[in-house]
């Protein structure tokens, strides 16, 4: 167990680290693409992690630039007008712990439809494993995490859609509640005190809503029924709050 002299330590490497690692931010611009790719100084010093999010640029960019030129193509010889694509892959730090780092993404598009899409994403680095994980590994059931926030998720959702929504009833399509399995879910810790204080639940848009509504963000304090829920070795990566 690492004492709190021995945390406020680690808290100190990580910091130091972070602050001498760069953000990395890839752009790559053509009159038939916009490309960007970027991550957070806080995932550019774990080594295999960048090399990850560089592996993955790679694809995206050879995928939106493949579409971008077919389109191209495709409206000159159709004889209409080409609007430029634009891929946009941005992941920011939630917070981290000395074992885990919290990194919520958001990837914009545009391939020349009605309009530009938005798909919200989450990912979780186990720094002892060298990995990434899942939010239900970190409980000792593996419905565990869903058994302690499912029900108090869906109510603040339904509480949230009232409020947009004014009433009107737009059907079981947009009414039901999502699976955990389709948002961006992601521990948070608000106070940079190396503790995990929140859950970032995030529906994109057509998810919980229409596109019109676009995303919903839903919080919920970390408890101390998530906290006993959880394994032994993820416990002091999180912290409970008042109720």
């Amino acid at each position: 167990m690492i004492r709190a002299s021995g945390l406020a330590a680690v808290l100190v490497l990580l910091c130091a680290s972070a602050a001498d690692a760069k953000a990395v931010k890839v752009e790559r611009n053509s009159k038939a693409l916009q490309f960007t790719f970027e991550w957070s100084s806080e995932a550019a010093t774990i080594p295999a992690l960048s090399k990850d999010f560089r592996a993955k640029m790679e694809k995206a960019f050879k995928r939106a630039a493949a579409n971008a030129a077919e389109d191209a193509k495709s409206a000159k010889d159709m004889k209409r007008e080409f609007h430029a694509h634009f891929y946009n892959e941005a992941w920011t730090t939630a917070g981290q712990s000395t074992r885990l780092l919290s990194l919520q993404g958001q990837i914009g598009t545009f391939t020349g439809g009605a309009h530009p899409n938005s798909t919200d994403v989450a990912l979780l680095w186990d720094r002892a494993l060298n990995r990434k994980v899942d939010m239900a590994r970190l409980f000792t059931s593996p419905a565990g995490f869903e058994t302690v926030t499912r029900q108090a998720y869906c109510r603040a959702l339904d509480a949230e859609r009232k409020k947009r929504r004014q009433g009107e009833d737009l059907g079981a399509m947009f009414g039901e509640c999502p699976k955990y399995s389709d948002l961006a879910i992601a521990p948070k810790d608000k106070n940079g005190d190396g503790r995990f204080d929140t859950i970032d639940f995030i529906a994109s848009p057509y998810v919980a809503g229409p596109y019109v509504e676009g995303d919903y963000e839903i919080d919920l304090p970390v408890t101390r029924k998530l906290m006993m829920a959880l394994k032994p070795a993820y416990r002091a990566s999180f912290k409970a709050q008042p109720q």
